[in-house]
């Protein structure tokens, strides 16, 4: 691989880590419910300059640094388009990819936008907000996705085969569906742990069963219950690739699994703690390398390496 392509890998890796880090910073806005800090202002930051003192200091410098990463982050992404067009065909992988990155950096951005110019922050529980947040993070999911396949398919010794291993493959698609949706709901319950804290975390237990209890309270049962699914979602997944795929189950699988008992874990003390943010915040890390593990692992049972990069350009 030459040494522009080489380069080239290594931005992109380095734009999907620094774009998690954006991502994570982003749920401590929604954690410390500093997503008024600007005001209903964007992208400018109004609250530099106010004299109202009706947000803190703090929460306009967390939401104004979530700004300013979240910008050099679209930049980053946008300069990986260019570059990607400037080194490798027009059917590649990496481009395409890339594009798609930018797609959903955009679509992120304008979600984003959308969450403070119409109020849906702070402690606003609105049913539009309580819709756009699994948007917002389904959509974060996608993006992530995009850029790490961005960034794989422009590896040394990347293809599709011809045939692959679908069966498998499919399985796994399975299980990204299925963490799209428990993370929907991840999003629901934190909302709520946010807007309503409970005392205790039995009282917190009694208010999800309780009949007049606000229905973000009463939808966060729901996480945990698919968290458990999840589980045996993962193990049968095991079971399955152990016939499906020769050698037993890839590494991924191995590196998913250990991630997500690590995430079940955090779950667990996040809800007996109250749900603290710097718990919240491991808690949406880990449930960001599942997802990432994932990709990795369908994209394993699809591709292989082997051929010469030379070979490979020339069936993109």
């Amino acid at each position: 691989m030459s040494g522009g392509r080489t380069r080239y890998v290594r931005f992109a890796w380095g734009t999907l880590w620094f774009t998690l880090f954006v991502v994570i910073w982003g749920g401590l806005v929604s954690a410390t419910g500093a997503g008024d800090g600007c005001g209903d202002s964007w992208p400018h930051c109004v609250e530099l300059l106010a004299k109202s003192g009706t947000v803190s200091s703090l929460d306009t410098l967390i939401e104004l640094t979530h700004r300013l990463t979240s910008g050099l982050a679209l930049l980053a992404v946008v300069a990986m388009v260019v570059w990607a067009r400037r080194i490798y065909p027009d059917s590649h992988r990496a481009r395409f990819w890339a594009s798609a990155s930018l797609a959903f950096m955009v679509i992120e951005s304008l979600i984003g936008a959308a969450l403070v110019v119409f109020g849906l922050v702070d402690m606003n529980v609105s049913l539009a907000r309580a819709l756009i947040q699994p948007v917002h993070l389904t959509n974060t999911y996608l993006l992530m996705g995009a850029l790490g396949l961005a960034a794989w398919w422009a590896g040394p010794r990347r293809r599709r085969t011809a045939g692959g291993e679908p069966a498998a493959a499919r399985l796994v698609v399975g299980a990204l569906i299925f963490i799209v949706l428990l993370s929907a709901l991840g999003t629901t319950a934190s909302l709520a742990s946010t807007v309503f804290p409970s005392e205790s975390f039995v009282e917190g237990v009694r208010a999800d069963f309780t009949r007049d209890a606000h229905y973000l309270v009463r939808l966060r049962i729901w996480h945990p219950v698919l968290a458990l699914g999840f589980g045996g979602y993962l193990l049968w997944l095991g079971r399955r690739l152990s016939t499906l795929h020769d050698g037993g189950p890839p590494s991924e699988f191995y590196i998913v699994s250990g991630l997500y008992a690590l995430d079940l874990v955090v779950g667990v003390l996040d809800a007996f703690l109250l749900a603290p943010i710097a718990i919240q915040l491991l808690h949406l890390l880990l449930a960001h390398a599942v997802w990432i593990g994932l990709v990795a692992l369908w994209v394993r049972l699809v591709s292989a390496p082997g051929e010469s990069d030379t070979a490979a350009m020339a069936v993109e």
